[in-house]
């Protein structure tokens, strides 16, 4: 029998979220959601931020900070405001509670907002993460999603 307790690292620390704190997160993605879709953006980004604020340190160990993360920064990439939306999609890449890396929107706005301040070499890397992912289709849709693919095209041989 020892006399001293091994201290735990902070990356073993693991702080649950309560019942309560995750009904209320549900209620601030919804309650963003619907304040977005009604074109009330700012107060959407409050309701974001606000449940971003209620997850526990290390936020980077919970699922859900990617959630709103990739949110607030959706909205940021929307106005142009591209530096804010990288440091939102790069703080969500590292997540480590595995929804970073592995999700493809994440990626893609990761890349593009890389694109936009000038990151040509980690735009490329971000932008072919999200392309192994999900294919071509990620970058159909509204806006300029052909410039990004049209960008990776030409840095990278993608059989396109």
């Amino acid at each position: 029998m020892g006399l001293f307790k091994k201290k735990k690292k902070d990356s073993e620390v693991n702080n649950e979220i309560t019942v309560e704190v995750s009904r209320k997160l549900d209620e601030l993605a919804e309650k963003g959601n619907q304040l977005e879709n009604a074109g009330r953006i700012d107060e959407a980004l409050q309701a974001w931020n606000e449940a971003l604020s209620m997850i526990p340190e290390p936020q980077q160990f919970y699922s859900e900070t990617v959630w709103f993360l990739a949110a607030i920064g959706d909205i940021h990439f929307q106005r142009g405001e591209y530096q804010q939306s990288y440091e939102c999609f790069n703080k969500a890449r590292g997540n480590l509670s595995g929804g970073g890396y592995a999700n493809p929107f994440v990626m893609l706005r990761l890349g593009e907002s890389c694109l936009e301040i000038g990151d040509e070499k980690n735009a490329t890397e971000y932008l072919l993460r999200a392309y192994m992912m999900e294919g071509k289709e990620i970058f159909a849709g509204e806006g300029d999603k052909q410039k990004y693919f049209e960008f990776l095209r030409t840095h990278v041989d993608i059989g396109e």
